[in-house]
């Protein structure tokens, strides 16, 4: 680990590097309210969490949060797209999911008392919001529905993590590259298009099969006349028929 990486590592090193939140707290706040559950935080609550933490930019490729290193944090991406998962024994990144802007990379694991449960890796060049977990602790007696709205958010990881245990068990590989795709488009800019912004190494490491499979996959959608591909682009011709497949189980669709 090189010297950029160990500093992006350890948030207590934040004077040096990091942008104070008022900067740009008002869209903050906006960030803070859509990555909770619709009508659990209040503006109230949402300025007082965009006063709290600090802004850190990270350049892509980079990889800023360690699975080794003591979670002292909860970390919300502003803008980018950032992919969440480990290193093997040969150093090669496992992706287990992919974040976009407006949704927490890590909400979990600083409250356990250890290291943070898994590695970050920017795949664009992002925007982070870090919030020491003290002062989030500290807001808590004060504003009570910040502590909720944190549960809720945990509660949806829990479940998100045993609906993708289930998808990995009961599903083909061409049912969750389906699943993957109606995924990504809605965090997409365009409706039926999907800009691939990460290695296919990453996202097959994901979906739990292997970057050839992975491509076969998106080759059979093509043929099946539900996508279209134009080198790191798709788009979806058919929505339904991706929902469709997306359901299917291991029977009806390729094997791993």
């Amino acid at each position: 680990m090189n010297h950029f990486q160990h500093r992006l590592a350890d948030p207590n090193e934040a004077a040096v590097r990091l942008v104070p939140a008022h900067n740009s707290r008002e869209g903050l706040c906006g960030t803070l309210s859509k990555a909770f559950r619709p009508g659990l935080l209040s503006a109230a609550a949402a300025l007082e969490l965009a006063q709290l933490g600090q802004f850190q930019k990270i350049p892509a490729k980079t990889l800023f949060i360690r699975a080794d290193e003591p979670a002292s944090a909860l970390w919300l991406l502003v803008n980018g797209t950032v992919g969440v998962g480990c290193h093997d024994e040969q150093q090669q990144w496992r992706q287990t999911r992919t974040i976009h802007a407006g949704h927490w990379i890590d909400a979990e694991s600083a409250w356990l008392g250890g290291n943070y449960l898994e590695s970050a890796r920017a795949e664009t060049a992002v925007s982070a919001y870090w919030l020491p977990v003290r002062e989030v602790e500290q807001a808590f007696v004060t504003r009570p529905e910040i502590a909720r709205s944190l549960l809720a958010a945990v509660a949806e990881r829990v479940r998100r993590v045993s609906g993708d245990a289930h998808d990995l068990l009961a599903k083909s590989v061409l049912a969750r590259c389906a699943g993957w795709l109606i995924d990504e488009l809605q965090t997409s800019d365009q409706s039926s298009a999907v800009v691939m912004n990460q290695h296919k190494r990453a996202i097959a490491s994901q979906l739990g099969t292997s970057p050839e499979t992975f491509s076969r996959m998106l080759r059979q959608l093509c043929d099946m006349k539900v996508i279209d591909m134009d080198r790191y682009r798709i788009h979806v011709r058919d929505a339904q028929a991706l929902q469709r497949l997306s359901n299917g189980a291991l029977a009806h669709g390729a094997k791993t």
